[in-house]
């Protein structure tokens, strides 16, 4: 990672960018946030051990300043250890994770397989890792089942905050600017709460009243919650009861269950998901011991419009994400893999554990910059 800081001498500026990359063709940009001091600007994205150009582009590209470079550290090779296995179709971007029991380290993936971001979380058993909206803080959680500190850095990993005292657990989405949800286990059962990197969280949700205590194994076990920024909603899974919609007042919105029938529709259990304009995801862990299953069904009808079954399984962190090319990341956590398949189901990415703590909920991007493409913004 690169910081820099620059001037323009002789006339305001109204935008800008920087043009960065392996060479001078450059290839990757980092938009500059002309309100921050000196106009400082990261550079997100780049392999260790490389040397890397870059050059300001103003005003349009009527001032561009000469060509700099920039040499960056090798990645240390007790990160993570998997393997990566890119083919034909598969849509470039950045992969997002962290490592689940046994460890705290999350970390980036870029679409060579090649780790370019990575920090060692103060919690251990990350279960989701995860930048806020404005691309400035990556938040992290852990998944123990009894309510935890959250954690954030700042991507330059020069600000890092523990926000103690907290029943954070599982999971976190990013909402808008810099404010983030998380799945909260301090009530009867499991809440979301809204929270800034100032702190002071507050309950957006809680899902007492729409689950039964005793509706599974765990009794109420929320495992999972994504924002919708399109429709400005929740989608609060309930481990083996039901999936939740629920807007940003607190209010349930609809349930899967209304609509497709008992939760043994999908097999009993279910993790993460994606709510789509016209379809909604669903990771199914399916506790009758079969593979999992990635579940698609339509909005309208609610017909099963797509079901990919990869012959592996998961009981815990399963996740499931629609990219904007149209393939699918699934991630089966215990299994230690990542897969993202076409419509078809072929798989065209492979990311296999090789060693050390299975895989948490994974997020991909198309870039480091800019708002999350899953949440529809």
């Amino acid at each position: 990672m690169g910081i820099v800081t620059w001037s323009l001498t002789g006339a305001s500026v109204s935008d800008a960018h920087i043009e960065f990359g392996v060479d001078e063709s450059y290839g990757m940009e980092a938009p500059v946030d002309l309100s921050e001091e000196d106009y400082r600007t990261l550079l997100l994205g780049m392999k260790g051990d490389t040397t890397y150009h870059f050059r300001i582009v103003a005003n349009g590209g009527a001032a561009v300043s000469e060509d700099f470079t920039i040499v960056t550290d090798p990645v240390p090779g007790n990160v993570a250890s998997f393997n990566f296995d890119a083919e034909a179709g598969s849509e470039p971007g950045f992969l997002i994770l962290g490592s689940w029991q046994g460890s705290s380290t999350a970390f980036i993936i870029d679409s060579d397989g090649d780790i370019v971001w990575w920090y060692d979380s103060p919690g251990q058993n990350i279960g989701r890792a995860r930048m806020s909206a404005d691309g400035k803080n990556m938040w992290m959680v852990a998944a123990t089942n009894t309510g935890n500190s959250l954690y954030r850095v700042s991507m330059d990993g020069l600000d890092e905050q523990t926000y103690g005292g907290l029943m954070a657990d599982h999971d976190l989405t990013a909402v808008s600017g810099e404010t983030i949800a998380y799945l909260d286990y301090g009530g009867t059962c499991d809440r979301i709460f809204e929270i800034t990197p100032a702190g002071s969280p507050s309950m957006v949700f809680d899902s007492t009243s729409h689950v039964s205590q005793s509706g599974g194994t765990l009794g109420c076990h929320g495992n999972s919650v994504r924002y919708s920024a399109a429709e400005d909603v929740y989608v609060f899974s309930e481990w083996q009861q039901d999936v939740l919609v629920v807007d940003r007042d607190g209010n349930l919105e609809w349930r899967l269950t209304e609509e497709v029938g008992s939760n043994s529709t999908w097999g009993g259990e279910q993790h993460g998901t994606h709510l789509l304009d016209d379809t909604l995801l669903v990771f199914a862990n399916k506790g009758d011991g079969a593979q999992s299953t990635a579940i698609e069904y339509s909005r309208s009808d609610w017909s099963v419009v797509n079901e990919f079954d990869l012959g592996l399984a998961t009981a815990n962190m399963g996740d499931v994400q629609r990219l904007p090319g149209g393939n699918t990341l699934i991630t089966y956590s215990n299994a230690g893999e990542i897969r993202e398949v076409n419509d078809s189901g072929t798989v065209v990415l492979s990311v296999t554990r090789t060693g050390g703590p299975n895989f948490s909920y994974t997020m991909w991007r198309p870039s480091l910059y800019g708002p999350p493409p899953d949440i529809g913004m």
